[in-house]
């Protein structure tokens, strides 16, 4: 059995009683107390971390209360919806705070849609999403306004997450993007403008069919997660729970194209 070192000043612990499920510790340099729960993301939670878990995935397709239900009729267990809503934004923050790499092509696709914010001084604010063509999420962010300072906000992010710029850039008919694309890329990224309909380019030796279809069939899939939520009350609210669901969709969410896919048990 391998030994459980102190958390505080790493010393090998000796085993203490246990605490319905888990293992308690005592370290016998400093006296800290612990459990095999205390340094993980279950740490002070009364429920099982399978109930937890399970809360988690199901606010990613309905609501708070709706998850409570559901965990009611399927495993017994009866938490709060505020308690549900406190774990899923604690989860939120998790992911903000997780450090993966990844690598995307070099064609990206990039769009708006309107959602509500609350305080927003237009009727809307709006979400910035930017997609690779194999339709992974590069970043997702949501400003006040639909301008060229939105568009050059959510292309510098996608730029930093990605550390490269891409080759050639796909966007509607929003002008923004033009000068933005420039701004932040430079002249070296090609920017065409291709909606609903496909756009035949020759650049270099090869020959594109270009359309912005792949991010408009994303948009249909954010609106049905975006629909549970019926606005937010704060802008940086906003960004946070796009970015949550950026990373359950590239990493947990499966997809029509076969990507590499990992288990909420590996990120909590």
């Amino acid at each position: 059995m391998i030994p459980m070192h102190c958390p505080q000043c790493n010393k090998i612990s000796i085993k203490n009683g246990r605490y319905k499920d888990f293992q308690k510790f005592k370290c016998k340099n400093c006296s800290l107390q612990f459990s095999e729960r205390s340094l993980s993301f279950f740490h002070r939670h009364r429920y099982p971390e399978e109930i937890i878990r399970n809360s988690i995935l199901f606010c990613m397709f309905v609501s708070t209360r709706i998850s409570k239900f559901m965990l009611q009729e399927t495993l017994q267990f009866k938490p709060s919806h505020v308690s549900i809503y406190r774990w899923t934004l604690k989860f939120a923050n998790h992911l903000a705070n997780l450090k993966r790499s990844r690598s995307f092509s070099n064609i990206w696709h990039v769009d708006e849609k309107f959602i509500r914010v609350r305080g927003s001084k237009d009727d809307f604010a709006y979400l910035w999403v930017v997609i690779d063509d194999k339709n992974n999420m590069i970043t997702a962010h949501v400003s006040l306004k639909r301008d060229i300072n939105g568009a050059v906000a959510a292309l510098t992010k996608a730029n930093k997450i990605a550390e490269k710029p891409p080759d050639i850039l796909i966007s509607d008919g929003l002008q923004a993007y033009k000068k933005a694309c420039k701004k932040v890329f430079g002249r070296k990224t090609k920017h065409f403008q291709a909606h609903f309909k496909t756009v035949v380019k020759m650049i270099g030796n090869r020959l594109y069919f270009l359309s912005n279809n792949r991010i408009e069939s994303l948009n249909s899939k954010i609106n049905l997660w975006y629909k549970r939520f019926r606005g937010f009350k704060r802008l940086a609210t906003a960004n946070l729970w796009c970015e949550m669901w950026m990373h359950f969709y590239n990493l947990i969410r499966p997809r029509v194209i076969p990507h590499k896919t990992i288990s909420i048990h590996a990120i909590i």
